[in-house]
C-alpha cells in the first residue's frame, strides 16, 4: 500500500517589521553658575551705594533735611525765639536773625536784674511769620542796658514808620524817617548790626 503523502502545511504569514524605538533625549541639567568673584561683588556694592546716596541726596534737596522745609530754612525759623533772661541787645539780635520786628519795648517790675528780658508777646515758640512785631518786656530799674555803648539794629522791614521811630528811640537809636506815611521797605544798617548808641537808621518807605 503506497504511503500517503501529507499535504504541505501552509507557511506562516510574514511578520511585520517592528518600528525602531524612539530615542528619548536625555534631560539637560543646567550647569551651576560660577561663583561671583570678589571684584564683581565689590563693583556691585559700589553701584548700590552710589544709588542709595543719590536717592538720599534728591530727598534732602526736594524735601529738605530733618525738621526743614523745602526752602532750606531751619525749623526754628517762623517761631519766636526764647530771649527771657537775656539783655535787650541780645534779644534784638535773636529776633533780627529770624526777621522778626520789635513792636515795642515795655519796662516792668521784675525779680530779674534790670535790663534783662522778662518775656515777649507773642511768647517763646509761638508761630511768627516773617515781619511779625514782637513786644519785648524788660525788667525795670537803674543801671539797665542804656549804660552800654553798643546797640543792635532791630528788624524794621514791614513796620509802620511811626512805630519804627518809637522802637528805635526805646533802643537808644534815631530813625531818619522820610516824609509821608507807609511801611519800611529798606533799612540801613542791616538788621542785627552792632552800632553805637545814638546812631541813626536810614529807612525807605514803600
Amino acid at each position: 500500500m503506497p504511503a500517503e503523502i501529507e499535504p504541505d502545511s501552509p507557511a506562516p504569514p510574514p511578520r511585520e517589521p517592528e518600528a525602531p524605538a524612539e530615542e528619548v533625549p536625555a534631560e539637560e541639567v543646567p550647569e551651576p553658575a560660577a561663583p561671583m568673584s570678589f571684584r564683581a561683588m565689590a563693583v556691585l556694592g559700589g553701584v548700590m551705594s552710589v544709588g542709595v546716596a543719590l536717592v538720599l541726596g534728591l530727598t534732602l534737596l526736594v524735601g529738605g533735611g530733618p525738621g526743614e522745609g523745602g526752602t532750606g530754612r531751619s525749623n526754628a525759623a517762623g517761631t519766636v525765639p526764647s530771649v527771657a533772661g537775656r539783655s535787650l541787645p541780645e534779644a534784638t539780635s535773636a529776633l533780627a536773625s529770624r526777621r522778626l520786628a520789635i513792636g515795642s519795648v515795655v519796662r516792668i517790675p521784675s525779680s530779674l536784674p534790670p535790663g534783662q528780658v522778662v518775656r515777649t508777646t507773642p511768647g517763646s515758640g509761638s508761630p511768627a511769620p516773617e515781619g511779625t512785631a514782637v513786644t519785648v518786656y524788660v525788667s525795670s530799674g537803674t543801671g539797665d542796658e542804656r549804660s552800654h555803648d553798643k546797640v543792635i539794629v532791630p528788624y524794621l522791614l514791614g513796620v509802620d514808620g511811626l512805630q519804627a521811630r518809637q522802637v528805635a528811640h526805646q533802643l537808644g537809636l534815631r530813625l531818619d524817617l522820610p516824609e509821608g506815611g507807609g511801611r519800611i521797605s529798606a533799612q540801613r544798617p542791616e538788621p542785627g548790626a552792632e552800632v553805637s548808641r545814638g546812631s541813626s537808621i536810614r529807612v525807605t518807605l514803600g
